[in-house]
């Protein structure tokens, strides 16, 4: 096991595009830390220079003490696990995990002993003899970890191993890979581009967005205090809604008002955030998560100052919860990171135009209680005290600075 330290690394291809930017990161030894981001936002090909599969342009790559920048993919101690498996058909499970092994001339023992000691870890005994085609997709993943096992490595690399899995089996994997390195303690680099698998699973997750680190941190600090819009906006499921608002002093209060609403922001507020007083009298992006929308009718003790009516379009009862998707009188925030978020989920939604009209869709997750109604109007209560702030200029959070 090692730490992996990766210095200023740039990728920029021939044609020159520039798909990995000064990257800057830590992976300490023994931690599992996830790489996430938009589709070509950089994360594989940061996981590819690290493994030696991608040349690095510039800046350094440490495993351990050692400076790999030079050292071809098989010296640098290091197991890669792949999305599509990559498992020889015409091998048994046991040759599979095996291979590596052989190739380094290792006695038939220890090969025996550390493929039969992976297979009990994985659950995969059983299986030894078996071909890839009569496996599961989840029994065929598992071969591809202990292949990676067996190696002993310093550092395992994973490049969204999860997402050839239907839905339900990439919960139950997820969970098997985070107690695996848990139990094994190896270095681990995981890439994917489901931020509810990267919440779950690392003890740190790193945001990229177009070749660029956005902020690394542990899942819930990404979620409680996100550095800027852009992580804001794709760290959560619902997405946090966002609107373009103006910041004015009424009286001895901050009261930030977009549309018809004007929500007053108490002492409470600006004790965790003072750097707003600086703000007063511009425009800011506020980011209101959608557990923090409440139905008006259902909850209690909410003054004047903190409520939102919206028009219900949809409504997901969930069981436990009920998503409403309404439609606020807003504007909605046009940056280069929104729009870069509006990308990520497939382009449907244009927020040039809806600009125009002055209207935000949010997402609200509401008690099953609700009286919300589709096509009627619903009048919910913010809870300000936990609305996120951020600078309509550059993107960065309004914290105390």
């Amino acid at each position: 096991m090692a730490d992996i330290a990766i210095e200023k690394a740039t990728k920029v291809y021939p044609d020159g595009t520039e798909a990995v930017s000064d990257l800057d990161l830590e992976i300490h030894d023994g931690e599992f830390v996830v790489l996430v981001g938009p589709s070509g936002c950089g994360k594989t090909t940061g996981l590819r220079m690290v493994a030696g599969l991608e040349e690095i342009s510039s800046g350094t790559v440490r495993i351990g003490d050692r400076v790999v920048n030079d050292l071809p993919p098989k010296d640098r101690d290091v197991a890669m696990v792949f999305q599509n498996y990559a498992l020889y058909p015409h091998m048994s499970v046991y040759e599979n995990m095996a291979f590596a092994l052989k190739l380094r001339k290792m006695g038939k023992d220890e090969i025996a002993r550390r493929v039969r000691a992976a297979a009990e870890i994985l659950g995969l005994t059983e299986y030894l003899q078996r071909k890839p085609k009569a496996l599961s997709g989840g029994q065929r993943q598992r071969v591809a970890m202990g292949r990676a096992i067996v190696r002993e490595p310093q550092a395992f690399l994973m490049d969204e191993p999860l997402s050839n899995l239907d839905a339900k089996l990439r919960v139950q994997m997820r969970a098997e890979i985070a107690k695996l390195q848990q139990h094994l303690g190896v270095t681990t680099i995981y890439v994917t581009h489901d931020q509810t698998e990267a919440m779950t699973m690392g003890d740190r997750v790193a945001v990229l967005k177009q070749g660029h680190l956005q902020q690394v941190d542990a899942p819930q600090v990404l979620y409680d205090r996100p550095a800027n819009i852009f992580v804001a906006g794709f760290i959560g499921s619902p997405a946090m809604n966002l609107v373009d608002a103006a910041l004015d002093r009424d009286g001895d209060r901050l009261v930030a008002t977009f549309g018809s609403t004007a929500l007053e922001l108490d002492g409470a507020v600006l004790d965790r955030r003072p750097a707003l007083r600086r703000h007063e009298g511009r425009r800011v992006v506020i980011g209101i998560r959608p557990e923090d929308l409440q139905d008006a009718s259902v909850a209690t003790g909410a003054p004047p100052g903190r409520r939102l009516s919206a028009d219900v379009d949809l409504l997901e009862a969930l069981g436990s919860e009920v998503l409403a998707h309404v439609t606020v009188e807003a504007p909605p925030v046009v940056t280069e990171d929104t729009k870069e978020l509006v990308r990520d989920l497939g382009g449907t939604d244009d927020l040039e135009e809806r600009a125009q009209r002055g209207s935000s869709r949010f997402v609200a997750r509401l008690d099953p209680r609700t009286s919300a109604t589709r096509g009627r109007p619903l009048e919910m209560v913010v809870d300000v005290e936990h609305m996120h702030f951020f600078d309509l200029d550059d993107g960065t959070a309004i914290f105390d600075a």
